[in-house]
């Protein structure tokens, strides 16, 4: 379990015994074709300052894939990273999550590094901008520029003030007139979304219909052909809403199925046949065990590594912690610098839940937030505007370099995620509002509450009041919906098997969800899918780096070779400070390709079996936190 392998401190890159088969219809993967595409410099270069490594170009599709005579186009913005051995054996495609997450973005960021380090550096990675994201065209944005939306703003303003009056509830769940409250904001709060959603269809019309992920998956075959080879097998890495694009890949197309990488799974059949604020209780249902690993691995740091720990602290009293500053926060103590309510403390165990490389500085700022509760000194290094600001938005602030305004994300994740769910009526937004009191009651009350979240526009939440929440609580009022929807259509026959990959403690796209993926391929009888339990916490399985997991990602892409359903441990030391210093110019030793035969022992079965081994990594956090949790700013 994994709360037994934090008592040990750290966990040992240690993987159960691991046998590898070649499936009888396995179709050979070839060399690429010459790549048909004309690429050069990228409209920002990347932030590692390799600029060389990294290419960009745009490529046209058509607008309407149901009619495609009309002439209409979209034009996608691509870039790619370079094999690193400078002799690529083909290209890997990258999805990085949202919906709304902007792939030349992701190439920008060291995150492909990372990603080349694991895969052996022989293959470029290449990702996209998706339709209605970034700097692809048509973009999809329901707000005018940054400083020029004053009117819109004071025609909504009068109903911001329900804006942070959420569902409020004490550490052990919400009470009567918590819920009565809640339920009577109701109405209020619709009527400011649907001023919202109005603008959205206004400003974007009929754009709005061709953005969904069935398109997207079009796109990517497109793309495809156009690099590798018209018909050529596809090779694929998604991540958290990037596997929805894999897992409508392997339905949609199954014959085109190279080798596929689901990392971090979204359960499509909620995601796309079931009203979409029935999500977010599948979302959260692992999110109480990642925050009860932290609480664990804090005691076992003690008080010289974890802020919030005592002596003799265990997870226990560490969890009872942080349940009696969110009943402080409850009952109105005053706060001197921020507005610290019970979900500003909440959205910091969102972070803390899926980001186990930052948990060292989301404990100082939880024993900052104590403080100021209590009255007590806070440090005069931390300037009043950063605590401010904690908690009040999903920026990061590497995200104020983005090529484009925060608010096309946003937008964008509205479109493509009402746009491919199911049509929904009969619902108002008290049925989503009973929704997320009992996921609060039944599933978690630590982020239950985050269900709706309210965050700003733009990243400057000081100067721009415009504010909008997660897209999921809100399909029931925005109405347009994708020309080309699709549910899953049962076990597909797959021209290649694929990976699944899913962390023991997810708690964004939570473990059961891969294992029913794994289920579902492979129901037919034929052997389609494997398993890779990454046994970590965090939202995908880059929050814990893993030497195992790496290792079977890097041969099936390098040579195809699949292995049996696997546990892998990770390498992560809990609170130790050197998986994760901050350096964004160097990148440690993760996998260098090739792999060298010492990295396998033989064990008593005579299989090749993982030696255990400490590894010092660089980890590079790149999700896109979309409509629930805050970041922690930089102290």
């Amino acid at each position: 379990m994994l709360r037994t392998l934090f008592s040990q401190g750290f966990f040992l890159g240690l993987a159960l015994t691991t046998s590898y088969i070649r499936p009888s219809h396995q179709r050979s993967i070839e060399p690429r074709q010459a790549d048909s595409l004309q690429w050069g410099p990228c409209h920002k270069p990347p932030q590692w300052g390799e600029e060389s490594s990294l290419v960009c170009t745009n490529f046209t599709v058509p607008l309407d894939w149901t009619n495609t005579s009309n002439g209409q186009k979209a034009v996608l913005y691509v870039a790619k990273r370079k094999a690193r051995s400078g002799r690529s054996l083909g290209t890997i495609f990258a999805n990085p999550g949202g919906p709304g997450g902007p792939g030349s973005d992701f190439l920008r960021d060291q995150s492909s590094e990372l990603l080349s380090n694991i895969t052996g550096g022989n293959f470029d990675i290449v990702s996209w901008d998706p339709r209605g994201v970034g700097l692809t065209t048509p973009a999809i944005n329901c707000f005018d520029a940054q400083g020029e939306d004053s009117a819109d703003s004071a025609a909504i303003g009068s109903q911001l003030y329900f804006l942070d009056n959420t569902l409020n509830a004490r550490s052990n769940g919400p009470n009567q007139m918590d819920i009565n409250t809640f339920l009577g904001n109701a109405t209020n709060i619709e009527g400011y979304m649907q001023a919202i959603i109005q603008k959205c269809v206004e400003k974007n019309q009929d754009n709005l219909k061709f953005v969904g992920t069935v398109a997207t998956v079009k796109d990517l075959v497109a793309l495809a052909d156009a690099i590798e080879g018209p018909g050529n097998p596809i090779r694929y890495w998604g991540f958290s809403y990037g596997t929805v694009i894999g897992s409508y890949l392997l339905d949609l197309f199954p014959n085109r199925v190279g080798r596929v990488v689901l990392d971090g799974v979204v359960d499509t059949t909620i995601y796309s046949q079931k009203p979409s604020y029935q999500v977010y209780a599948d979302d959260v249902q692992d999110a109480e065990m990642a925050l009860q690993a932290f609480y664990d691995a804090c005691a076992v740091a003690g008080q010289d590594l974890c802020a919030i720990a005592k002596p003799n602290s265990t997870g226990a009293t560490i969890r009872q912690w942080v349940n009696d500053l969110i009943d402080t926060a409850y009952a109105g103590a005053r706060s001197e610098v921020a507005n610290i309510t019970p979900n500003f403390i909440r959205s910091q165990l969102t972070g803390v839940a899926r980001l186990p490389t930052m948990w060292k500085d989301l404990a100082a700022s939880l024993a900052l937030f104590y403080n100021d509760l209590h009255g007590l000194p806070i440090n005069s290094t931390i300037r009043k505007r950063e605590v401010r600001h904690l908690g009040h938005s999903v920026l990061t602030k590497r995200q104020e370099e983005f090529d484009y305004p925060y608010a096309t994300t946003i937008s964008s994740s509205y479109a493509i995620w009402c746009g491919d769910s199911a049509d929904e009526t009969g619902v108002s937004t008290t049925t989503v509002f009973n929704e997320l009191i009992r996921v609060t009651k039944e599933v978690t009350n630590a982020l239950g509450p985050l269900g709706m979240t309210f965050v700003s526009a733009y990243y400057n939440v000081e100067t721009t009041p415009l504010k909008i929440t997660q897209p999921s609580t809100f399909c029931h009022i925005w109405k347009a919906r994708a020309v080309e929807r699709h549910h899953d259509q049962g076990s597909p026959r797959l021209a290649n098997p694929v990976l699944v990959i899913g962390n023991t403690y997810d708690p964004i796209t939570p473990l059961a969800s891969a294992r029913k993926l794994v289920s579902r391929l492979n129901a037919a009888g034929t052997r389609q899918a494997a398993l890779i339990q990454h046994d970590g916490t965090g939202h995908l399985s880059l929050e814990m780096n893993s030497v195992c997991t790496y290792t079977i990602v890097q041969r099936y892409f390098t040579d195809g070779t699949f292995p049996e359903d696997t546990l892998c441990g990770t390498n992560f030391r809990g609170f130790a400070g050197d998986l994760y210093n901050g350096n964004h110019n160097t990148t440690s030793s993760i996998i260098s390709a090739p792999l060298p035969s010492a990295s396998l022992a033989p064990n008593a079965s005579g299989n090749g079996a993982l030696a255990s081994t400490h590894l010092t990594v660089l980890h590079i956090a790149f999700a896109f936190l979309l409509g629930t949790i805050s970041m922690l700013a930089s102290l």
